[in-house]
Formats: C-alpha cells, sequence, structure tokens
C-alpha cells in the first residue's frame, strides 16, 4: 500500500550533466535508491539549456540514459511547477543539461516519526555547496586563503 508523501520529506535536487545521455549512472543510482525504499521519486524532468540560458524540458521517458528508470515505482509528475524549473535553470550554465527530481526521503521517515511523537517534527534542511565545505576543512587544517575568510 502507498502513502502520500511525507511533507516533512519532500525535497529537489537539480544533478548538472553535460548531456541528458550521459545520465546512465544516474538512472541506475536512483533505481537502487527507490527499490531500497530510500527514497520515492514524486517528479523528475530533464531540462537542456541554450548558449543563451534558455531551456527546454524533456520527459524523462523520453531519454534512453533513464531507460533503468522504466517500471519503478512511483507516480512521477505535477509537482514542478514552470517557476521551479526556471529557478533550478539559473543554476546551470548556457548549453548545460540536468535533471530536475521532487524526492521523498524515506530514509529519515523513522526520524521525522520520532520528531512527531515528541511534539515536534523536521522543519527544513539544506545542502551545504561544496564550496563551504572545502572551505570550512581549509580553515580546520590552518589553510585558509586570506580572500576565503569574507566568506
Amino acid at each position: 500500500m502507498v502513502h502520500g508523501p511525507d511533507p516533512d520529506l519532500v525535497e529537489y535536487v537539480v544533478i548538472g550533466l553535460p548531456r541528458l545521455s550521459s545520465s546512465t549512472a544516474v538512472g541506475q543510482a536512483l533505481r537502487t535508491l527507490v527499490e531500497s525504499s530510500r527514497v520515492r521519486i514524486l517528479d523528475l524532468v530533464g531540462v537542456v539549456t541554450d548558449s543563451h540560458g534558455r531551456y527546454s524540458v524533456t520527459e524523462p521517458e523520453s531519454v534512453a540514459a533513464l531507460s533503468d528508470l522504466r517500471g519503478v515505482e512511483g507516480e512521477v509528475g505535477g509537482l514542478l511547477s514552470e517557476d521551479d524549473i526556471v529557478l533550478a535553470c539559473r543554476s546551470l550554465r548556457p548549453g548545460a543539461s540536468a535533471l530536475i527530481l521532487v524526492v521523498e526521503d524515506r530514509w529519515a521517515q523513522e526520524l521525522a516519526d520520532a520528531a512527531r511523537a515528541g511534539g515536534g517534527r523536521i522543519v527544513g534542511g539544506e545542502r551545504i555547496p561544496r564550496h563551504r565545505l572545502e572551505q570550512a576543512e581549509r580553515a580546520r587544517r590552518g589553510t585558509v586563503l586570506p580572500d576565503e575568510e569574507l566568506g
């Protein structure tokens, strides 16, 4: 029995790729994540940007490299709005491609249930940009460059 997504566990992920045709490994990884019940895909689109940053949307079933996702459990679609796609595309360089996903982080269900049992709930989260983690690691080791100190 499939229940609706837990609204405390839904996030979006943008995976930048040079071309949608290079998403085979991503499709395989997503299939593994879904089959192991760590995530549930709620929406997924591919986007391709041109040299001016304009984008076009490609449905996942028309991307041959995502063939591993055919038959994967889930009702995909309807959560990403045009505004969501525009916002995600702003993070891409012109000429780049991306997969934009909305997933339910099922791995966190036990944590969300425990928070609710204590009268709370998961209220937010955010991915920390790679450059910030690298900067923090250099600071920890004492190798921060002067221009990084301003952050």
